[in-house]
């Protein structure tokens, strides 16, 4: 059976449609108590005709002279939600007049209500979810209630889990995460697959999800599937998926959490040469995130001298594992021209990429100088 209707909603409705018409409208709940009406005075009053619609499934009309106590002339109708009928609607006036109006007035609340319920539960859905990951990502967790959140609350979510963030790419000119533009698509997509939890909130959409390969695949395909509607594919990285680790518990998911929310708080030192980020490939990008920003600067002022052919140079170094020969494959260079932008990277910094603990406080500097907001 279908839930009661409530006042709330039936009174938006009829707020919505009566400017249209001409006569009083009245919707009356399944005992007949007019819970919504264009006149304030009738409502929580009983509606005898109504009630007996309501029960018989039969319009209830009622003609000048023959008005039962708290009933006017008009005709009253019985709405049907879901099969069920939840309420009859009524429309004041000569029967013979406002009866074909009635009848279209039925099916358009019908239609409106079952519209703003969807709105009420997508809302509920949204409150509910973004009291979840809004408190994993930046409040003490609370595992007995991220686990009763988890396995009570559709759609429930076994372990082993996954957040991940989406968001626009950052932009030079702002120090803040932004949604992305293909925000609405991207949760469409998401809201079919029926296998995700996400809300929207500093500035990033936050995706919970089973962390497997069919579910990874789902969200991926879409950022970018919605980034393809938008007409972002030019730029691969317009939108990023930043993607947590596997967490088989819920402390590890709060682990996981706090470490995406840190990243996300600083987005312009995340870097977007690739759509997906995987966190566990961010520990540098993490590492500054969490820097007083004196210690940054301090950092990016190793690499200041270098020139965009050297930065590359010593990042397609470090990504390769220090190996001449992937670094020469991955910049289309010779071994030797390597070398050299290696000796001359050492001369101008005073670090030398092939030194182990000197390599590490260049990759810092270059996260530090990718984006630090002075």
């Amino acid at each position: 059976m279908s839930a009661p209707l409530s006042r709330g909603l039936a009174q938006r409705v009829v707020d919505q449609v009566s400017p249209a018409l001409a006569h009083n409208i009245n919707v009356m709940d399944r005992a007949g108590i007019v819970i919504a009406s264009r006149d304030p005075a009738r409502i929580g009053t009983l509606h005898r005709g109504a009630r007996e619609a309501a029960a018989t499934g039969v319009p209830a009309v009622i003609h000048a002279g023959e008005e039962p106590a708290g009933a006017r002339p008009g005709v009253n109708l019985p709405l049907t939600l879901d099969g069920d009928i939840v309420g009859v609607v009524g429309l004041t006036g000569d029967p013979a007049t406002v009866l074909p109006v009635a009848q279209i007035l039925v099916l358009t609340i019908g239609l409106l209500l079952t519209r703003e319920r969807e709105l009420d539960a997508s809302a509920r859905r949204e409150a509910r979810d973004r009291d979840l990951l809004s408190r994993l990502v930046n409040s003490d967790l609370d595992a007995r209630a991220v686990g009763a959140s988890l396995a009570g609350d559709a759609p429930r979510l076994a372990a082993p889990w996954r957040l991940a963030a989406v968001v626009d790419a950052p932009s030079p000119a702002s120090a803040e995460s932004r949604l992305p533009r293909n925000l609405l698509d991207i949760t469409r997509r998401l809201e079919s697959t029926g296998r995700f939890r996400w809300a929207s909130f500093q500035g990033a959409l936050w995706v919970l999800g089973r962390a497997t390969e069919h579910d990874d695949d789902a969200l991926a395909a879409a950022g970018m599937a919605a980034a393809a509607a938008s007409g972002t594919t030019s730029n691969a990285s317009a939108t990023l998926l930043v993607r947590g680790d596997a967490c088989p518990d819920i402390e590890t998911l709060g682990g996981s959490a706090k470490t995406l929310g840190a990243l996300l708080a600083r987005p312009r030192f995340l870097p977007t040469g690739s759509p997906v980020l995987r966190s566990g490939e961010l520990t540098a990008e993490l590492a500054v995130a969490c820097m007083p920003a004196e210690t940054a600067r301090h950092l990016a002022s190793h690499v200041s001298g270098l020139s965009a052919v050297h930065r590359a140079t010593v990042n397609a170094y470090l990504d390769s594992g220090r190996s001449i020969s992937e670094t020469a494959r991955a910049l289309f260079a010779h071994r030797n021209t390597v070398i050299q932008r290696l000796d001359r990277i050492a001369e101008t910094t005073g670090l030398d990429p092939r030194d182990p603990r000197q390599s590490l406080t260049l990759r810092l500097g270059l996260v530090a100088a990718r984006g630090w907001a002075t």
